[in-house]
């Protein structure tokens, strides 16, 4: 039993109590028709009745423990990509290894808490299996265990896949904490076959320049023979180049420099010709769109002196295809720039060169984004600007991680991406208050786990233009460590591109925009923005906007939802193709349309790379203390899990609290004694 208040407090309550039950027992003993014993009684009941109302000021409360038995948690992830229909048993995974899944998963149950994944180019809980997914991220599985089972850890995991992966970073490298049991699936028999393992480039390329149009090429058990290799522009052949198979397991990287002549979409096909057997002819050809475009959004950065934070910018921006990024000097005449945003980093508020390039962006409507990564151009800056304050303690610095501000409004970012910055290495940042006033935060420091009000990234709107605020240093960091936990800068360049696509475009006349693509990728979700402005260029959402898409012979209806001031639709993951779209709506009797094309790039390596890797099974297995099984070894796979003694019930103890005063029966007993006592009193004295 516990109390709201101090046990001491039970001691005045004990002596206020006995006080009053001698006093009642001395009026008692006076009267001369009340027995000595039924005083006695009387005046026992009134201690009880004083002291268990006492008590119950106190606030009382009866502690109850719980134990419950859980079962251990198993994690049952089915790979469903395309690869396993691939090989000679695809009747038997669309139909027998399916019933003896169900069926495993069923026994499994009786002993654990069987968690259903599927993953390919996401995991999936109680994902449908149909086998798919166009990549396999293995390590992605992993990830997601320890994002979403972090209260009640798995205590083992059965992998089922045949130990392919296209996407993500090798498996070995991204090891769960607990034994994996891996179950081999697939073929590892190699037949004869030649194929386009990638095909890769540019989504962007500029009309003048050449690129390159890169192919992977592959072959199997065709050692001596000639392939063609053939580059198509538009359908015409451009370029065509021979190879010498000088192995059975030949694999050759196969480059073509195109010349960007004509704005506009290119259709590019890579395809490989011989005279030999093969296995397959569907992974012999493969297909890509690049927009050539003649101008880009230019951005141009001016810095003192070099700084990592800066090439990871311009890195992050002349990847992107879309803008074109250079750095200059101070000294340089600003009249003569050519740019759409102009990036400062720690410039010096005052100086004559910085008032010169403020005033000719003024003057063109130019957006600003100001990277500060030190104490001192924070705080001059602040005070320069006033569009934020800070309040700095003490000349410290601390480290801060960031927190994305849900309610961000100008772009939007994936579930992935957020957890994905979630876990970005801590920026050095100033001790002391940064108070973003009336800007929108995209992110806040998080200081030991624990979100602050602190700014990291904040946008404001000043005279018509953009500007945009970095409070710290370390954005270097954030791309090392996109690439190691990735494999690429995807993550980092997105954030960046995201930033500079939205201070770069500068408002126009339009009333009906929207920000469809020319090209997407087929493992990319198609998002869509919508804005409506009415005839005082102010945004509206009240019509409905319709979308209508085609795709070959097959014609589609959306309508898009409304997003704050906005509208905005999801169309998913595209399969590869043109598109047309056509958007539609009215505001007040008169109409606006607009109609265009869209490309969805495929770069399907499930078709090409389809030997399994069982031993790939067997180093996931044998480093985490699991084992690793053949595809019909069921019974075998659930004996060992169900006899290992490692795999055992977690037990929980669960405290449930219950306040005495909310008990009816105490109630009931108090009632008692008082009755008790008025009787016995009119008894004997009445």
């Amino acid at each position: 039993m516990v109390f709201e208040h101090s046990l001491w407090w039970l001691l005045p309550a004990i002596l206020i109590s006995s006080a009053a039950a001698f006093f009642k027992y001395k009026k008692l003993t006076g009267l001369p028709d009340i027995p000595q014993g039924v005083a006695v009684l009387l005046s026992a009941l009134r201690f009880l009745i004083l002291l268990f109302l006492s008590g119950l000021i106190l606030n009382p409360a009866l502690s109850l423990l719980k134990r419950t038995k859980e079962k251990p948690v198993l994690v049952l992830a089915q790979d469903n990509s395309e690869s396993l229909l691939k090989n000679r048993d695809s009747l038997y995974y669309n139909g027998e290894y399916r019933e003896s899944l169900e069926k495993t998963a069923a026994k499994l149950g009786e002993q654990f808490e069987v968690v259903r994944l599927t993953f390919g180019n996401r995991v999936q809980r109680n994902g449908k299996i149909d086998f798919s997914e166009k990549r396999t991220d293995i390590a992605a599985v992993t990830d997601y265990v320890r994002q979403n089972f972090i209260s009640r850890p798995p205590q083992a995991m059965v992998l089922l896949t045949d130990g392919i992966y296209n996407a993500g970073i090798n498996p070995r490298y991204r090891l769960p904490s607990f034994p994996v049991y891996t179950v081999a699936l697939g073929d590892t028999i190699c037949y004869p076959d030649v194929f386009i393992r990638t095909l890769e480039t540019d989504k962007f390329n500029f009309v003048g320049t050449v690129f390159p149009v890169k192919a992977e090429i592959g072959a199997l058990k065709q050692k001596g023979k000639q392939l063609k290799c053939i580059l198509k522009e538009n359908g015409k052949v451009i370029a065509e180049k021979k190879l010498s198979i000088t192995q059975d397991n030949f694999l050759e990287e196969v480059v073509f420099e195109v010349e960007a002549k004509q704005k506009g979409i290119a259709h590019y096909t890579v395809r490989v010709e011989t005279d030999s057997e093969e296995r397959t002819l569907e992974n012999n050809s493969s297909e890509t769109w690049v927009n050539l475009i003649d101008h880009s959004a230019r951005v141009a950065i001016f810095t003192h002196s070099p700084h990592p934070d800066i090439a990871a910018v311009v890195n992050a921006v002349n990847v992107s295809g879309i803008y074109h990024c250079t750095v200059h000097q101070w000294e340089e005449r600003p009249d003569t720039l050519k740019a759409n945003l102009i990036i400062l980093h720690n410039p010096e508020p005052g100086r004559p060169v910085y008032e010169k390039l403020i005033k000719e962006a003024e003057r063109r409507r130019l957006s600003l984004w100001y990277i500060l990564t030190t104490r001192e151009s924070i705080g001059n800056m602040a005070r320069y600007s006033k569009d934020y304050s800070v309040d700095f303690h003490t000349d410290m610095n601390e480290y801060a991680q960031v927190a994305f501000h849900s309610e961000f409004p100008f772009f939007e970012f994936t579930e992935e991406e957020i957890a994905g910055f979630a876990d970005y290495p801590p920026l050095m940042v100033p001790f002391g208050e940064i108070h973003t006033g009336s800007g929108r935060t995209l992110f806040r420091q998080k200081i030991k786990n624990t979100p602050t009000s602190n700014g990291v990234i904040g946008f404001y709107n000043r005279n018509d233009s953009r500007i945009c605020y970095f409070w710290g240093e370390g954005l270097w960091k954030w791309r090392l460590y996109s690439y190691r936990e990735n494999g690429n800068h995807e993550l980092f360049n997105t954030l960046i591109n995201k930033i500079v696509g939205y201070l770069a475009v500068q408002k126009g006349n339009e009333r009906f925009i929207h920000d469809f693509k020319p090209v997407y990728e087929e493992r990319e979700e198609v998002i869509v923005y919508s804005e409506l402005y009415n005839d005082s260029y102010e945004l509206v959402n009240t019509p409905e906007v319709k979308l209508n898409l085609k795709y070959e012979d097959k014609e589609f209806t959306y309508s898009f939802s409304r997003y704050g001031d906005k509208y905005k639709i999801n169309l998913g993951n595209l399969l590869s193709g043109e598109y047309h779209y056509h958007l539609q709506t009215h505001l007040k009797g008169k109409s606006f349309e607009s109609k265009g094309t869209f490309y969805v790039r495929s770069n399907n390596p499930e078709g090409n790379d389809v030997v399994a890797n069982p031993q790939l099974l067997k180093d996931l297995a044998d480093a985490t203390g699991g084992q690793t099984y053949e595809k019909t070894a069921w019974n075998e796979l659930v004996n060992d899990l169900k006899q290992n003694e490692t795999l055992k019930p977690v037990f929980r103890n669960e405290i449930k609290y219950i306040e005495l005063d909310k008990l009816e029966i105490l109630g009931f007993i108090l009632l008692l004694l008082i009755c008790t006592e008025w009787f016995l009193l009119k008894y004997f004295a009445g």
